[in-house]
């Protein structure tokens, strides 16, 4: 979009050249000089600003290609993105998954968002309207897989979507990002959780999932957020039988 972009070099820390520049264009996300769409300043330019090599430059780009913060045009020039692809690296969550959270914090982690994400949606009538329809759908296709004896797979895939339809509508890109990856982070817990339940007895998905969606339908927040609740217990209690 543009070379005028106004980057500073900040004194280097104790870190490689590629990592400074890499925090350098971060810096400059924040500080709001570089923007969504922006053209990032040739290699040259930012060879003479931070003092570093050309192919520090180029290994700097290349990383932040991979997380998904630019893309790289070749005959063109490298752009920030204006958002993150599904096929982007996902920082986050080997953050979770390095971090070795307690079974009882990636319950109350899952509830926190979850809870947060429906009141948002609760208050906005068109929010609300978007959703009901398409949980409706969610769980009427989740049936049937059921009755069709579908894989673990295919039904965390299902179940995974259900919450997402909440993260996509919420209105909130933040909670919407985050949330997202805590669901990437935690897919092997829902499909050992899933088989749990697929050795017999009742379907806690769809049972938690009905609850969730007559409290959007009833537009009641405490009810929803007691459905949730509940959910997430459940849950908790799954991953616990584990062992």
């Amino acid at each position: 979009m543009t070379d005028k972009v106004k980057l500073q070099a900040r004194p280097q820390m104790r870190q490689s050249a590629p990592d400074y520049v890499i925090d350098q264009i971060r810096q400059a996300l924040v500080e709001g000089r570089l923007k969504p769409g922006d053209r990032v300043p040739a290699e040259t330019e930012l060879e003479q600003l931070y003092g570093v090599s050309r192919g520090s430059i180029r290994q700097a780009m290349k990383s932040l290609e991979m997380l998904g913060v630019v893309s790289i045009r070749p005959g063109d020039g490298t752009y920030v993105n204006d958002g993150l692809s599904k096929n982007s690296f996902n920082p986050l969550v080997f953050a979770l998954l390095l971090s070795k959270p307690s079974k009882i914090a990636v319950s109350e982690a899952r509830y926190a968002l979850e809870r947060d994400i429906i009141e948002l949606i609760l208050n906005d009538e068109e929010r609300t309207k978007t959703v009901i329809p398409l949980l409706r759908e969610n769980l009427e296709h989740h049936l049937e897989l059921l009755r069709e004896n579908a894989d673990v797979a295919t039904l965390v895939e299902n179940d995974q979507a259900f919450h997402r339809i909440f993260s996509e509508n919420c209105g909130n890109p933040v909670l919407e990002y985050v949330y997202d990856y805590v669901m990437d982070a935690f897919e092997n817990i829902m499909v050992a959780t899933t088989s749990i339940q697929e050795s017999g007895g009742e379907n806690v998905t769809i049972r938690d999932h009905t609850a969730i969606l007559q409290a959007i339908e009833q537009r009641d927040y405490p009810m929803a957020k007691q459905a949730v609740s509940h959910s997430a217990a459940t849950w908790l209690s799954l991953m616990q039988s584990e062992n």
